[in-house]
């Protein structure tokens, strides 16, 4: 009996793989083929208060059925809503198709930006991402460190708040004690500075002192931040888009860009022309495989900012969204 069963979802699953519904779109995964429903789907969320969420093979339960574990805040892509309990989905966590109960999933697979925005902000440690509003070892999804961002969705309970974590990808509640709201929301119309640092990175910090144990990001040349509050005489607090987390930055190592983060067109435009390999674009002016933080191929463009260098010049390099030096020598 029991080989006949293992046999029989055996079957089951090779079936779901080779009549993928209409509509999907295929990859390539590890050499196999993985079929994904394309974005017309509706994508739903996975809420439990405590343990997962199964996904089956079949529309009942049974501990025979399952194939995957889903937990909260994992989401799946709908397919099928036929059924009045068990919905066919697509799985993205697991690449796999099957049941599951309907009850436990929401709609919106992210909030919208009309969700309040706050930062995580911890003396040491990390802030947990939980299951369920409660201390408790076994419910933690993820850990979110000072700096992070989370979207609140629900602040109705008096403690945790449930809340969308764009690090993570997840859905889950959070001790609010230890989120602080954006004073202000980083936007197109923000203050835009670009990093320059000769060597070596721009550490983005929980607090306004050079101090390891606060570091929580690098910024290299070329990436930019949004400035929250200049306020501060030699520490300014920031939103960097690369590493999606607030903190402070020393402001000696900012510049002002446009109102965008590309340079103006007034910027002198040049190619790219080498015979063979690459431009390599750096942090410093100098050849040091360690200060390389991109690659510009023949043909390619970028905008010279700085010419006063007799060897390397700053540009800004639109295929790579970075600000960078180059040797003059291949531009014209």
């Amino acid at each position: 009996m029991k080989n006949i069963r293992r046999f029989l979802l055996t079957m089951a699953a090779a079936a779901m793989v080779l009549f993928a519904p209409a509509g999907s779109m295929k990859a390539q995964a590890n050499g196999n083929t993985v079929y994904g429903p394309t974005s017309s789907y509706i994508t739903y969320t996975v809420s439990v208060q405590s343990g997962y969420l199964a996904l089956r093979t079949a529309k009942a339960y049974d501990s025979s059925n399952e194939i995957g574990r889903l937990w909260n805040g994992d989401t799946v892509q709908v397919i099928d809503t036929s059924d009045s309990q068990y919905w066919y989905v697509y799985a993205p966590s697991l690449g796999k198709y099957g049941f599951v109960n309907k009850d436990y999933l929401k709609g919106a697979s992210a909030p919208s930006s009309s969700s309040i925005g706050y930062t995580v902000k911890v003396s040491s440690g990390y802030l947990a991402l939980r299951t369920a509003k409660a201390y408790d070892s076994s419910n933690e999804i993820g850990r979110l460190w000072t700096g992070d961002g989370v979207q609140v969705i629900d602040t109705s309970d008096s403690q945790y708040w449930y809340v969308y974590a764009p690090t993570l990808g997840k859905y889950g509640y959070v001790n609010k004690d230890y989120l602080v709201a954006n004073s202000s929301s980083p936007s197109s119309s923000g203050i835009t500075y670009n990093v320059r640092v000769q060597s070596g990175y721009l550490a983005l910090r929980t607090a306004k002192a050079y101090d390891a144990s606060n570091e929580i990001g690098k910024l290299w040349t070329g990436d930019t931040v949004q400035v929250i509050d200049s306020s501060g005489s030699q520490y300014w607090y920031v939103y960097a888009p690369t590493l999606g987390k607030y903190g402070y930055v020393n402001k000696d190592y900012l510049y002002a860009g446009s109102s965008s983060s590309t340079p103006s067109s007034s910027y002198i435009p040049k190619t790219v022309h080498v015979q063979s390999g690459y431009l390599a674009l750096r942090t410093a002016k100098a050849y040091d495989s360690s200060n390389e933080i991109g690659k510009l191929w023949n043909g390619e463009s970028v905008q010279v900012i700085d010419t006063s260098d007799s060897q390397y010049w700053y540009v800004y390099a639109p295929t790579l969204g970075k600000y960078g030096y180059v040797n003059k020598d291949y531009l014209y």
